[in-house]
């Protein structure tokens, strides 16, 4: 018979210890991957019949831009991936899923497809819902085409 050596003993003592971390850890990743496709269902359905055009006509209610609205719309939805209707109270970061470098990048490229200038300094607040974006886009001044 073969004297077991350092490592075999400790994997053979740690076995059950890890075993228990390894399922515990496997049921906490389920029931997370459970709870974010139940909310994004239940969003789905609360919030059916709601489209862009509906999005646009609650921002147009308070004066903003109809075009501005409708390309973070679009953008949101097609390049950032939100599956569901988005409404101007949703926040960018729990309810849509963007961090900071998501949020930057947003920014730049609809001040871009928007033709505005970026303008940091314009931001003295965090952007923290879909309408904060809106806002902070169409306070951005426009580019100016210059002449060749």
């Amino acid at each position: 018979m073969q004297t077991p050596n350092t490592l075999w003993l400790w994997l053979s003592e740690q076995a059950i210890p890890l075993a228990v971390v390894a399922a515990f850890l496997a049921f906490v990743l389920i029931v997370l991957a459970v709870s974010a496709r139940n909310r994004r269902v239940r969003m789905n359905q609360t919030r059916s019949g709601a489209n862009q055009e509906t999005f646009v006509h609650s921002l147009l209610e308070y004066g903003y831009d109809a075009e501005v609205a409708r390309t973070i719309y679009r953008y949101l939805q097609e390049e950032q991936n939100v599956h569901f209707p988005i409404e101007p109270s949703d926040l960018l970061d729990e309810d849509l899923g963007l961090d900071i470098v998501d949020l930057d990048e947003t920014i730049l490229d609809v001040l871009e497809l928007t033709r505005r200038q970026y303008r940091p300094g314009l931001r003295h607040t965090p952007l923290i819902t879909v309408e904060d974006l809106v806002r902070f886009v169409q306070a951005s001044p426009r580019s100016a085409d210059r002449a060749a």
